[in-house]
């Protein structure tokens, strides 16, 4: 239960950065610098910036304006660019904050998912989200793919004759 809240709630952070890639200028606090307490991705974030993210993400995303996010406002997310930029795993994860299982999910819904990862993230409780926490939270990178070498050959080129025998005219 407290994995599946994780998880649905770790969507909203990836969101709100996904959300803001989709549009060509950000919204206010989607963003740019820190500026302080909760302003940016980059500082600390209390737990009102947090909700106001996902508002900002929740409204964004609700497309016909009706306080709630359905499957066909989520399927952009699966469409270029953002699917190349993990927005059907974005989609994934935010499909789980449906708590009541009605394949709509509510501003509250979103709510309460931001207050579970927030509590998550907050290892302190010092009602800060740090960089450092956060970090801590997100799964590792992937480590890159061994270099190939190319060794050269030290055979003989293939002449296509058998060995002992030279081509006619030396090639």
């Amino acid at each position: 239960m407290i994995r599946t809240a994780f998880a649905s709630s770790a969507a909203l952070v990836l969101l709100a950065a996904a959300g803001a890639a989709a549009a060509q200028t950000p919204p206010p606090g989607m963003g740019g610098q820190a500026g302080g307490q909760g302003g940016g991705m980059g500082g600390p974030m209390t737990l009102e910036a947090m909700q106001a993210r996902q508002d900002q993400m929740f409204t964004r995303l609700d497309a016909n304006a009706d306080d709630m996010i359905t499957g066909s406002e989520l399927a952009p997310l699966t469409q270029p660019p953002m699917s190349q930029m993990g927005g059907p795993r974005i989609r994934s994860m935010i499909t789980r904050a449906d708590a009541d299982r009605n394949a709509r999910i509510s501003r509250d819904e979103m709510r309460t998912a931001a207050a579970a990862l927030f509590a998550s993230l907050d290892v302190d409780q010092d009602g800060l989200v740090t960089p450092v926490e956060r970090a801590a939270m997100m799964p590792a990178p992937p480590a890159p793919a061994p270099a190939r070498m190319s060794v050269p050959s030290t055979a003989p080129a293939d002449t296509g004759m058998p060995t002992g025998m030279e081509p006619p005219n030396g090639g």
